[in-house]
């Protein structure tokens, strides 16, 4: 990691203290899901897609942005829960063999693999529309709140992110690598990654009642997030073994990706570049000299840098 990314200053918030609310969301989505048509195909589908570990850095955004905006944290449990449902299923919808075509997913097989196309499908579907239901719970959150909250998701999810996103990652597929410029890519890549972590952000900060100044700042923060976290991806895809990835690799090899557009040292400079970045507005969007979200922002650096690093 560059030397002007390292902490000067004890963090807001360390890896031990991440672990302790990724527990919590691990928790909350089990309460969720637990009864869920326990022995039904469909049910076991749609907790293999979303219970299985992961980093949950997009719930944890969420609450991380409640916590920094002034309000207690567990006023976006549900929240966050419901921004990590429409990750998982867009996972199981990205691994199916008419979209990448993966077999490994978080270090298992993936949802379609286990379950059938059939059962994948519906997982997904059940979960974004689960996801939608639990934004509207909470009984201490107002009404105008939820429904920033809805348009947020709604948004990240639509033509102008998730399903544009992926629509436009098949495309890349049927063009030779690098016939993309850097613009389209990061367009992409906004749709397809910075869109969600973008509103995992700014969510959090609806939901403690934060200034519409703070909520840009958050959404900033999560896009500028976003793209580094692809750009890392992009590198590790081509570098690191399936058991490092915990996914399949090599899976981009004719497409356009920031790699083939920069090379690996090169996507890693800009993965650093969008890092700074966003801890540049998160510390703009705290309230105090502390930022949880610029923390957490230095701890996935931390870890990209690990895997990238020959």
């Amino acid at each position: 990691m560059p030397q002007n990314l390292e902490k000067t200053k004890s963090p807001a918030i360390d890896g031990k203290g991440i672990e302790a609310l990724r527990t919590k969301i691990d928790q909350r989505l089990e309460e969720h899901f637990n009864a869920v048509g326990p022995d039904s195909r469909l049910g076991c589908a749609i907790r293999h897609g979303l219970l299985s570990p992961g980093k949950r850095i997009r719930p944890l955004m969420t609450l991380l942005a409640c916590r920094q905006s002034g309000a207690d944290e567990d006023c976006a449990i549900d929240a966050a829960c419901a921004v990590e449902m429409v990750h998982a299923a867009s996972l199981i919808m990205d691994d199916l063999p008419s979209m990448d075509d993966a077999r490994l997913r978080r270090g298992a097989l993936a949802t379609h693999v286990v379950f059938g196309e059939g059962a994948a499908m519906l997982a997904a579907i059940a979960l974004l529309n689960e996801s939608f239901r639990l934004l509207t719970l909470g009984a201490d959150i107002s009404a105008e709140a939820k429904l920033r909250a809805v348009d947020h998701l709604s948004r990240s999810i639509g033509v102008e992110g998730l399903a544009g996103g992926q629509e436009r990652d098949i495309a890349c597929g049927k063009y030779a690598p690098g016939n993309v410029s850097l613009k389209e890519m990061e367009k992409r890549h906004l749709e397809k990654t910075g869109a969600l972590f973008a509103a995992a952000a700014a969510i959090g900060g609806e939901i403690a009642g934060a200034n519409p100044k703070t909520i840009e700042m958050l959404f900033e923060y999560g896009k500028n997030l976003g793209l580094a976290y692809q750009a890392f991806d992009d590198v590790i895809d081509v570098s690191c073994s399936e058991e490092q990835a915990g996914k399949d690799v090599d899976q981009d090899c004719e497409k356009s990706t920031v790699v083939s557009l920069l090379g690996a040292d090169g996507a890693k400079v800009l993965g650093e570049r969008r890092l700074a970045r966003a801890i540049e507005c998160a510390r703009k969007a705290s309230k105090t000299d502390a930022s949880p979200l610029a923390d957490l922002a230095l701890l996935v650096g931390a870890k990209f840098g690990a895997m990238t690093t020959a």
